[in-house]
């Protein structure tokens, strides 16, 4: 992987975390915690 696209990468990724931050605040009235977030990953996973 060139460079050029790990930098293409992370900057989509920041970009599609900053996105997911307004939905939170948005939906929920803040945003998420490192935890929240875990605990609705395996919520979803298990109910998968």
């Amino acid at each position: 992987m060139s460079r050029d696209n790990l930098g293409e990468i992370i900057r989509r990724s920041m970009e599609v975390r900053r996105k997911y931050r307004e939905l939170e605040v948005l939906h929920h009235g803040s945003e998420w915690t490192v935890e929240g977030d875990a605990l609705a990953y395996l919520t979803d996973a298990g109910l998968a």
